[in-house]
């Protein structure tokens, strides 16, 4: 790869990397719901700008004291080409400086924001919190689920997706399964041979949850 490909590419990843650190921290304080690309592109542009400036600043300043340290932006920016396959190491050493002060700028401007606000939020759907979060040690989630075709279902929740998507959600329940008919009968053991019962968080009408005693293994 020739210097000047390699260089874009470096530059690329100094300039937009700021940005994605800044946004990726940012889920913890705004709870990472969803929007549009075109503003989740703006505001990872707009922060890669601005750390980057800081970072170029400190850069600036540096040269000043020491211009030794940095590149000579203008025989960088000259005519000739044999500036950089020169220099490269020198303008490697500036490029690695440039991005590890924007990354750092970045993380201190999200501790900055994250205890002006207080505690952060955690994108976790109720299922997540239910099922997990809340769950007493030693114990499992059993959960008795009425479906909108009016069938009732029991049994120890043995999987779940996590999505906020209702329509990408299902819930799977585990022996001992027990079932109801919408004619109003009794519970009745669902048969040995079903090993489990999964449901579409969709067909689901209500759904109550109760922390017993985690089952035997299977």
């Amino acid at each position: 790869m020739v210097p000047g490909t390699w260089l874009s590419v470096l530059l690329f990843v100094v300039l937009v990397a700021p940005g994605l650190l800044f946004d990726l921290l940012s889920d913890r304080r705004r709870g990472g719901f969803p929007e549009s690309t075109f503003r989740e592109i703006s505001r990872v542009v707009l922060a890669s700008f601005f750390f980057s400036v800081l970072a170029f600043g400190v850069l600036v300043v540096l040269r000043t004291v020491e211009p030794g340290w940095t590149p000579d932006p203008r025989r960088l920016l000259g005519s000739s080409g044999t500036y950089v396959p020169d220099q490269y190491r020198l303008i490697f050493r500036a490029l690695l400086i440039q991005a590890g002060l924007a990354l750092l700028f970045a993380l201190l401007a999200h501790l900055g924001l994250a205890h002006k606000q207080g505690a952060g939020i955690r994108k976790a759907s109720a299922w997540t919190q239910i099922f997990k979060t809340n769950r007493p040690a030693g114990s499992a989630p059993y959960a008795r689920v009425r479906l909108k075709s009016g069938y009732v279902y029991t049994g120890f929740v043995g999987y779940f997706s996590p999505d906020f998507d209702q329509d990408a959600r299902e819930l799977v329940l585990l022996p001992p399964l027990y079932a109801k008919p919408p004619d109003g009968g009794k519970l009745t053991v669902v048969p040995a041979e079903h090993a489990c019962l999964i449901l579409r968080d969709a067909e689901i009408d209500m759904l109550t949850v109760q922390y017993r005693p985690a089952p035997p293994p299977r």
